[in-house]
């Protein structure tokens, strides 16, 4: 990824929220899949894609797609108070480390 896109995404995120729209196309339902895309470390993808491997083997399926265990992963984050804490409380030690 380039620094100039970087650079974009960290400005978009530093900024005040736009005004919600008023137009029609605004208060249609958004029905189609957002793309997320995620850039991981080689180890993390490794592990992560031996993991989906893994489970595969032990649940008797032909394959476990990386994409659908993080959909899962995004359903129990929103879904469980405890995992939502846990992943908070990284999410500040991370920042922490971060800042140092």
């Amino acid at each position: 990824m380039s620094t100039k896109r970087r650079n974009r995404y960290a400005q978009a995120g530093s900024q005040e929220p736009a005004a919600p729209r008023t137009t029609e196309a605004a208060k249609k339902i958004r029905t189609e899949p957002i793309r997320v895309t995620l850039d991981l470390s080689p180890t993390q993808h490794r592990a992560l894609k031996r993991w989906c491997n893994q489970a595969a083997a032990d649940h008797d399926l032909s394959q476990v797609p990386l994409a659908r265990v993080l959909r899962v992963l995004g359903e129990e984050l929103v879904a469980d108070e405890e995992l939502s804490e846990r992943v908070g409380k990284r999410l500040v030690e991370m920042a922490a480390e971060d800042a140092a």
